[in-house]
């Protein structure tokens, strides 16, 4: 908001009526002091600066200032002085159109329009005169007032009765003495005088003035005069004793001390009594209103007395005493009783009356009456009746509350009573179910008669209640009810409880045995019963599409990879049909492979797989399915994840170079040395193709070619320097292909020198039992030293890069002399393991002992064939559940193992109840052979055994390789363990 200036303005006290909040339109308003009021207007941007505030005034016009007060909204404090309204304040909004908002500052000049009255007291004026009195001297002053701010006040004697005996000062009011003659004792002497206000005039001849007053003066002496011509009082009945009532007063014209005194006329004497000297009236005793032997009014009359023998003079006062509230009304009994009431009448009758009194007077005597129960009200005249329809089935028949009596005293007093209205019952109300829906549940598999529920009614009236179907009977389909208990069950008759659900509608009648003539009305209600048909787990989950898993996941897959989505069905309804799926754990594992959610059967991968490595090609997994049932059961599905290979590896040379001597009159063709690389991937990606390249003199090509698929190096051209330097290359056929480069050396010999010479270039396949032992003797090779006289050769068996080509020395090569002749034995140096490595490429490398030692290689392909050494191992140890009653041939569970072994039949899994005494359960249970699946021989009764341990072993189809096996199938014992419990 914008500030600016003040602006003053004056404004005579008389606006013509524009002030709407006067009572009388017709007069004119008197406003006291100073008023400021703003003129606001909406703010102008074009007045606004950035740093500053726009100053701005306006001048208001005066019609502005005249709609500003004639429309405002004005608090106002008002002064009533001889019925005259003074504004004490005003607050005043205008507004403007386009102004800013102005604050003016309005002087009120006042204007002479009020006469003046006299202040003379006590009334009538009444004044002595000594009988001697000089002239001039003073015996009364007149005393007037105007409200007008220029008042000019001068006293006249309007008539003299006197003689002129008097006069008066104009200005000063003073009524002095004339004359000298003396004034006569006891005579009255009497003026009539006024006031004007001479600056207020009426027309030319007049001005404003007093009515006339009458003066009387008395010659010598006269009798005090009270101040008033009689006094009234009012008191509570409970005023305080020894309280100031109310205070007379009598002047002495002879300036004597005064004193009072108290008399009663009529009853009261002794009651009130007056200070002598104070004339302060006080009550003596105690009042009571009620009390009859106490008047209500008090007339007494005081008399002033001069002392020293003077004048005395009397004057009424009279004392009214008024009724307080200090009384309860009062029932006229304590307890009010109405006996045999109908309950079914109708509301408005009239029950009983009550009454009370109150020994007040007036207001604090009027009563009226309150009750405490809603069901019932209470007219003035003190009749209840009832509001509501009355229920004799509730409360024990009668209805018990309180009636207050209530005075209109401020404040208000109350009495109460106890009112009780006693009830006659009628049959009219119906039985009521204790619900109006009833949700049991039952199993499907319940028989005849089961339990289903308990409806349960009740009638307010007493009666009896017989239960039935609606339509009437006690059966509907396979449900009965009882008549008198409301029990229903299953009947009695086979039952088939083919429905999610069944709904019952079942009534309540009463018998009208409360009353009399109850019977003639006879009330019916319903109620509905729905029956839940509860599924029992008696399902398992079941993999149907098990036998159909063959999933591939690629070797080097991240950790999460999906692999296959399983599915178990549980034919069971609700949670009993809810599955959670879980990896079961494989034995002898360290942790999981893979990982499966719960929900929905995702597997997924829990590790990155190396086909290469310790996975190996084939991985099993064991998925196992449980239902939310309780106790739950269980499914389970085994099934092999193939791990697919990834072209990950490169071909690996067996050397990281080779040397080889080669005779300057090699023919052509003549193969010159064998490079040996090996892929340790699967199918094209671990089939190699050899090429050859040039070294660091290209037309060193020009003399050899690789053969691709063996790797050999052929001379195509005869030899005519000293050295030769290739590169040959191994590259897989994988997409995209890797490929390793090894460099050849060739070094040209005198045609004298002659290479060794293998009995055979390739040896193999030959073909071992994986459980060769440590030691044993693979095969042996030999080769001669093609130097005449000088057979002496040396045999050394290559390490190539991969274990296939002996990089962990699995094999070992011993030289032994035979009948003038070297030879090699290739034996076994560590353990083999078919389901590891199925076969091995060695490189065996001799050299003769020449003056240039000359070198050949032979290749021994060695084929490894499994045996029956790995025992077959239970995938999980399961605990199973079976419905008593099921029929014979019944399945419970099937149990699954797993034979390492490669090759069939020692790979092959049979299953069989363990023909053992601990056994409990081999006469109760049958395991098919092929699958592993268990069935029921008996029907089972669980009040006769509630659980059985069943224990089974796993064989393999071919007798043991394992040592102490006596030529019997490896088999996995007593496992699983697990407890069959009977629903």
């Amino acid at each position: 908001m914008i500030k600016v200036p003040f602006n003053e303005l004056t404004v005579y006290e008389r606006i013509d009526n524009c002030l709407q909040t006067c009572d009388n339109p017709s007069d004119s308003i008197e406003i006291a002091a100073s008023v400021s009021f703003e003129i606001q207007a909406a703010e102008e941007t074009s007045h606004e600066k950035d740093d500053e505030e726009e100053m701005v005034s306006e001048q208001p016009t005066m019609q502005q200032v005249y709609n500003a007060i004639a429309t405002t909204s004005t608090h106002i404090e008002t002064n009533n002085y001889d019925n005259k309204v003074k504004w004490e304040s005003i607050l005043i909004e205008i507004c403007s159109v386009n102004t800013d908002n102005q604050r003016v500052i309005i002087h009120v000049r006042d204007v002479n329009d009020e006469p003046p009255y006299f202040i003379n007291r006590p009334l009538p004026m009444q004044a002595v005169v000594q009988l001697n009195a000089p002239p001039n001297t003073p015996v009364f002053t007149l005393q007037a007032r105007d409200p007008d701010t220029d008042h000019n006040i001068h006293y006249f004697i309007v008539r003299d009765r006197t003689g002129g005996r008097f006069e008066v000062d104009e200005r000063s009011g003073v009524v002095r003495t004339r004359g000298t003659d003396l004034f006569q004792l006891d005579m009255e002497y009497v003026l009539y005088v006024k006031a004007e206000d001479q600056n207020g005039r009426v027309d030319e001849r007049r001005f404003q003035s007093t009515p006339e007053e009458r003066l009387s003066i008395v010659g010598g002496k006269r009798a005090p005069q009270f101040y008033m011509p009689s006094y009234e009082a009012e008191i509570p009945e409970n005023q305080k004793k020894d309280s100031d009532i109310i205070s007379v007063k009598a002047k002495s014209f002879a300036d004597r001390e005064i004193r009072y005194t108290l008399k009663a006329q009529g009853q009261g004497a002794g009651t009130f009594n007056i200070g002598p000297t104070s004339g302060i009236v006080k009550l003596a005793k105690e009042l009571d209103f009620e009390d009859l032997r106490q008047p209500h009014v008090y007339s007494l009359v005081v008399t002033a007395t001069e002392d020293s023998g003077g004048f005395s003079t009397s004057v009424e006062l009279t004392i009214r005493v008024t009724d307080v509230n200090d009384n309860a009304p009062k029932f006229e009994l304590p307890d009010y009783q109405a006996h045999n009431v109908d309950e079914d009448i109708p509301p408005g009758t009239s029950i009983l009356k009550v009454k009370a009194m109150d020994a007040d007077s007036g207001a604090n005597a009027e009563i009226e009456y309150l009750v405490s129960d809603d069901h019932f009200s209470v007219d003035p005249s003190g009749i209840i009746s009832n509001n509501k329809q009355l229920d004799a089935d509730n409360n024990n028949a009668y209805y018990e509350f309180v009636v207050t009596a209530k005075d209109k005293g401020e404040p208000a007093k109350t009495g109460t009573a106890t009112v009780r209205v006693y009830t006659k019952n009628k049959n009219d109300e119906e039985p009521k179910f204790s619900q109006q829906v009833y949700t049991p549940n039952v199993d499907e598999n319940a028989g005849p008669n089961t339990l289903v529920t308990t409806v349960v009614a009740s009638d307010k009236d007493g009666d009896n209640v017989r239960f039935g179907f609606v339509g009437g009977g006690t059966s509907s389909g396979q449900f009965v009810i009882e008549e008198i208990t409301g029990v229903i069950r299953l009947r009695s008759r086979e039952i088939a409880l083919e429905k999610d659900k069944y709904e019952l509608n079942v009534t309540a009648m009463d018998d009208g045995a409360c009353c009399v003539n109850g019977d003639s009305t006879i009330h019916t209600s319903t109620a509905v019963v729905v029956v839940f048909i509860t599924d029992v787990n008696d399902n398992k989950p079941v993999f149907e599409d098990c036998s159909k898993y063959y999933p591939k996941v690629e070797e080097g897959a991240p950790n999460g990879s999906p692999v296959i989505k399983v599915h178990a069905k549980d034919e069971d309804k609700g949670v009993n049909g809810q599955v959670k799926y879980s990896i079961v754990q494989q034995p002898n594992q360290k942790g999981t492979k893979f990982t499966v959610d719960e929900e929905t059967g995702e597997v997924s991968t829990n590790k990155v797989f190396d086909r290469e490595g310790d996975d190996g090609k084939f991985v099993s997994v064991t998925v196992k399915a449980t239902d939310q049932g309780e106790p739950s059961l269980e499914g389970v599905c085994s099934f092999t994840v193939e791990i697919t290979d990834v072209n990950d590896n490169p071909p690996l040379f067996d050397r990281q170079k080779y040397v080889e001597n080669v005779k300057q009159d090699a023919s052509i063709g003549t193969n010159i040395l064998r490079v040996s690389a090996s892929d340790e991937d699967a199918d094209n990606n671990g089939a190699i193709v050899y090429s050859l390249n040039a070294g660091s003199n290209i037309q060193d090509l020009e003399y050899f070619e690789i053969q691709p698929e063996s790797g050999w190096i052929v001379l195509k051209k005869p030899l005519d320097r000293e050295t030769y330097k290739l590169e040959a290359t191994a590259q897989d056929k994988g997409y995209p292909p890797l490929s390793r480069s090894v460099e050849v050396q060739i070094d040209v010999v005198d045609r004298a020198n002659n290479p060794p010479v293998w009995d055979h270039v390739v040896y193999g396949p030959i073909y071992i039992r994986e459980n060769l032992p440590v030691g044993a003797k693979v095969v042996s090779v030999k080769a001669s030293s093609g130097i005449e006289n000088n057979p002496t050769v040396f045999y050394r068996l290559m390490p190539g890069s991969t274990a296939q080509t002996n990089k962990f020395h699995t094999f070992y090569l011993q030289q032994r002399p035979d009948n003038g002749f070297t030879w090699a034995d290739i034996k076994v140096n560590h353990p083999l393991d078919y389901e590891t490595i199925k076969e091995y490429n060695l490189t065996i490398r001799v050299e003769n002992n020449g003056a240039q030692q000359l070198a050949s290689e032979a290749t021994v392909y060695i084929m490894l064939e499994d045996v029956n050494d790995e025992i077959p191992l239970f995938t999980e140890r399961e605990q199973e559940t079976v419905l008593e009653g099921e029929p014979i041939g019944t399945k419970v569970t099937q149990v699954n193992a797993i034979d390492k072994d490669g090759t069939f039949p020692n790979n092959q899994v049979y299953y069989f109840v363990v023909d053992s005494p601990r056994n409990e359960g081999k006469d109760f249970f049958e395991i098919n052979q092929q699958t592993g699946e268990v069935f029921t021989k008996v029907v089972f009764d669980r009040e006769k055994q509630g659980a059985y341990a069943l224990e089974v072993e796993a064989r393999d189809g071919a007798p043991s390789a394992r040592p102490n096996s006596d030529n019997q199938p490896n088999s996995g014992k007593s496992l699983p363990f697990f407890l069959a419990s009977f629903v």
